[in-house]
């Protein structure tokens, strides 16, 4: 059987579908092929045996929020968490788990239960023994609700789980449950050493060099928003088979993200030979390491919901669907996009991106740009006439409409996009769309309190199940953990019972696609702006085997990369 990471005989329709630049070794970095750029001349990259030792300098925009990673949600932070902490299961390219920390995985017949064997060679980085009583211990620390965690809607079917064996854990669904199984393969519910768990639940939750996970790299420095040094343990020998291709240990003996926030810092960065490889290349960057053979450039779209606004249908003005669909026609999306991104970034139709099996292509180019239908649209709902600055009004009210989002989750220009959104809407129908970042508290607050008209948000996940779950199912905040739209919508949730809680394949995606459907062309619950990508730039003389995550498609972490020269 073919690898799914193998850059020349990757399944087509899995997802974009990689290839790699002339001239790379099998275990180089990978370019995505659909709209990725290449550079002018083959980079030049380290060929032969890995390099063992060497450290690597990995510039990021991301400001890790907690080191933690059964706390941490941001979908950044998941491959650089990932060089520390493994999963029980591994989920591949098409869909299916595979071995990881579980040696074996044995499914009931009707999915209600699924057997663990675990394996017996594993210990967690703080010397503590990995076996089913440490996997025991983080599930009842996963199930106590003042461990802030997202895991209450993944757990929400699971009724039972025990150690029946020394090295063997069981887990009892009441139904079939493909949320449980995506979560289970994730870092977020990756499993920490039981001294860990042990910590005041402040060190806990922040996370850092006191948090013992069982990956190929320990945390050796931790500097809240700035910082995250992981240092190589040498008795590793664990990663799936996928990945590490009878690989061990790590290759570097050392990798530093550091958290660079402007994208012309991490560009110069690079340039300067300050780092090694920089990630969230900025649009107008990319020709810079593309027109140089020194460097390279890998573009790949990644899985989950992409960059989407979800408007809030429990108050005025969007509990209209007149003005929802005002709002999505009023503004030439595409043109905007292309714009902000200068070809450098997809233009989004559905609320899954375009990997795997549960992609709607069908969806391309439903939305269209009509400035007269809009106008018209809101002329029926009421918002006939206009202030002096230009904004629709009703009733002594204006049409002002609000995003809720924090700083930091701001990233890949999307403060400019909606910027410029903000600006088309009110030049073309009157909409005042005000997009203004706050702290991720006062985020918080106001999302709690309904003080917004607007969420925006993308949602990494490699099955549907996840970000769909969390985003639109309002009804139980445990699974709408960040249903901010507030659909409280029966007919949208029936639909996601009917795909979360089967294992048939073919039914699920038919359900999937009547989701998507419903919330963009029917409902107007939904506007996809941007597809989600990872994008970085690396030293091409001295970086080689970075590897995509097969299940979402952006890096697995810096577990095969190595460097040239130490």
């Amino acid at each position: 059987m073919t690898s799914p990471l193998d850059p020349f005989h990757r399944p087509v329709g899995r997802r974009s579908l990689l290839m790699a630049a002339a001239g790379l070794a099998a275990l180089g970095p990978v370019l995505s092929a659909c709209g990725g750029s290449s550079s002018s001349a083959a980079p030049a990259t380290p060929t032969g045996k890995p390099v063992y030792g060497g450290k690597l300098i990995w510039a990021v925009e991301t400001q890790l929020s907690s080191a933690n990673p059964h706390i941490n949600g941001q979908d950044k932070a998941r491959p650089i968490l990932r060089n520390a902490f493994d999963s029980l299961i591994f989920r591949d390219a098409d869909g299916k788990y595979q071995p990881w920390l579980a040696k074996t995985i044995t499914p009931s017949t009707d999915g209600t239960t699924l057997t663990l064997e675990l394996r017996q060679d594993v210990t967690f980085s703080d010397g503590e023994k990995f076996n089913a009583a440490a996997v025991i211990k983080n599930f009842d620390k996963l199930s106590d609700a003042k461990y802030a965690t997202s895991a209450a809607g993944a757990l929400s079917s699971l009724k039972k789980y025990e150690a029946t064996g020394p090295y063997t854990v069981k887990f009892t669904l009441s139904k079939p449950d493909t949320y449980f199984l995506t979560w289970l393969a994730g870092v977020n519910a990756a499993p920490i050493s039981p001294k860990s768990l042990a910590l005041s639940l402040d060190d806990l939750q922040a996370g850092g060099t006191k948090i013992a996970g069982t990956g190929p790299f320990t945390i050796s420095k931790y500097a809240l928003n700035t910082e995250i040094v992981f240092t190589r343990r040498e008795d590793y020998g664990w990663a799936p088979a996928a990945i590490a291709k009878g690989q061990k240990a790590a290759h570097l003996e050392q990798v530093t993200y550091r958290t660079l926030k402007e994208g012309s810092a991490r560009t110069g960065a690079l340039q300067r030979s300050q780092v090694d490889v920089a990630s969230d290349i900025q649009p107008l960057d990319v020709e810079t390491f593309t027109s140089n053979p020194k460097f390279g450039y890998v573009r790949a779209t990644v899985a989950g919901s992409p960059y989407s606004l979800y408007l809030n249908v429990s108050k005025s003005p969007f509990e209209d669907i007149r003005v929802r669909q005002a709002f999505a026609q009023g503004a030439d999306i595409t043109a905007i996009v292309n714009s902000i991104y200068r070809g450098t970034y997809q233009r989004a139709w559905a609320p899954y991106n375009l990997v795997g099996p549960f992609q709607d292509p069908s969806l391309k180019n439903w939305l269209k740009f009509d400035k007269a239908a809009a106008n018209k649209l809101l002329d029926e709902a009421g918002w006939k006439t206009k202030n002096s600055s230009g904004i629709r009004t009703k009733g002594g009210k204006t049409l002002t409409v609000t995003a809720s989002t924090a700083t930091d989750f701001v990233r890949e220009s999307r403060d400019q996009l909606n910027v410029a959104l903000g600006a088309a809407l009110k030049q073309n129908v009157g909409i005042d769309y005000k997009y203004l970042p706050v702290d991720l508290g006062t985020d918080t607050a106001k999302g709690k309190a309904n003080q917004y008209e607007v969420f925006d948000n993308s949602y990494g996940g490699a099955d549907p199940v996840v970000p769909f779950d969390l985003l639109y199912y309002s009804s139980d905040p445990s699974r709408g953990y960040i249903a901010r739209g507030r659909y409280n919508d029966k007919k949208l949730e029936k639909w996601l019972d009917d795909a979360r809680f089967s294992n048939d394949t073919a039914a699920r995606k038919k359900t999937y696609a009547s989701v998507q459907e419903y919330v963009t062309k029917e409902k107007y619950y939904t506007v996809p702006l941007a597809v989600t990508q990872d994008t970085y730039a690396y030293n091409a003389e001295k970086v080689a085997g970075i590897v995509a995550d097969p299940a979402s498609g952006g890096p697995f972490s810096a577990y095969t990369a190595w460097v040239a020269s130490k």
